[in-house]
């Protein structure tokens, strides 16, 4: 079955950083990568050169020149409205198997509001959506051969923060990660009977991935810190990546300001994995 993983383009991506990534996350003889560019408005795209092949957009055709030297299946397009709507629609249309996007510096009232474009598409992504920091590059070691060693998933207890778990044991099956399955609980690891059920709760999750062949630690902390303990242990525990669940645009859930997974989009150094915890269609990372 073909793979789709779509590429979102505004120019401030890390061109090399997400060429890097893309070669290991796709597998070239069953994935076709999909870039994508959107214009905020018709005058926009007019000034670009709207008679122009997608691939040939400036801010594409560098992805796009050496994707298919590479041998990689590489489809162009741009669109016009709003990117959010834009990058979720197609992510549908596809379907896409993952999006590859940055999240950056972001500047405004409705963007202190809302959250960057990559937390807005989070919430309403059909599929995982794999993030980088255009500000924040993890530059201070040399990429290694093994790119994904040491997998990080923070867990509160709850089913919404339990739905990334598929996608984790196929994640980590894939890459041969080791994941960290981690609770900052506060009080409740203190008191005896709230630890046993958040140790119990990670112990159920923690069998299930050993039980399907994956290297797995349990960790859990009483500083009800949960957005630094989660940073503090990316950074001491060499962790390569976080995979985190959200809440999507259903239900109830709390301000995304306030969002753990938000923060933590914000703040890490490293790459992240995250999904809504209600997505609108299955995608081969989950099931």
């Amino acid at each position: 079955m073909l793979e789709r993983i779509l590429i979102p383009v505004d120019g401030s991506e890390l061109f090399d950083e997400t060429l890097y990534y893309i070669e290991h996350l796709g597998d070239r003889p069953h994935t076709e990568l999909v870039l994508l560019h959107v214009f905020p408005d018709q005058a926009a795209a007019n000034s670009s050169g709207s008679g122009k092949k997608a691939s040939e957009h400036p801010l594409l055709n560098k992805y796009y020149d050496i994707l298919t030297r590479d041998n990689w299946r590489v489809e162009a397009k741009v669109r016009v409205g709003n990117a959010v709507d834009e990058i979720t629609k197609l992510a549908v249309q596809l379907p896409a198997s993952l999006t590859v996007m940055s999240t950056h510096g972001r500047s405004g009232v409705d963007n202190i509001r809302e959250g960057s474009v990559a937390e807005q598409v989070v919430r309403q992504s059909p599929c995982p959506v794999f993030i980088l920091h255009s500000t924040r590059p993890d530059m201070d070691e040399s990429h290694h051969e093994h790119l994904f060693r040491r997998m990080l998933v923070p867990l509160d207890g709850s089913e919404v923060s339990a739905s990334i778990m598929p996608c984790v044991e196929k994640f980590a099956k894939r890459f041969d990660t080791e994941v960290m399955l981690f609770h900052d609980g506060g009080a409740e690891c203190e008191d005896e009977d709230h630890s046993l059920r958040k140790k119990e709760v990670l112990g159920r999750h923690g069998v299930s991935l050993a039980n399907a062949g994956v290297s797995v630690r349990l960790d859990c902390s009483t500083h009800r810190r949960p957005i630094n303990e989660i940073l503090t242990r990316t950074d001491e525990m060499n962790i390569d990546i976080v995979v985190m669940a959200t809440h999507g645009n259903g239900g109830e859930r709390r301000p995304l300001e306030d969002s753990v997974t938000a923060n933590v989009m914000r703040h890490s150094n490293r790459p992240l994995l995250v999904w809504s915890s209600d997505p609108q269609c299955s995608t081969s990372l989950h099931g």
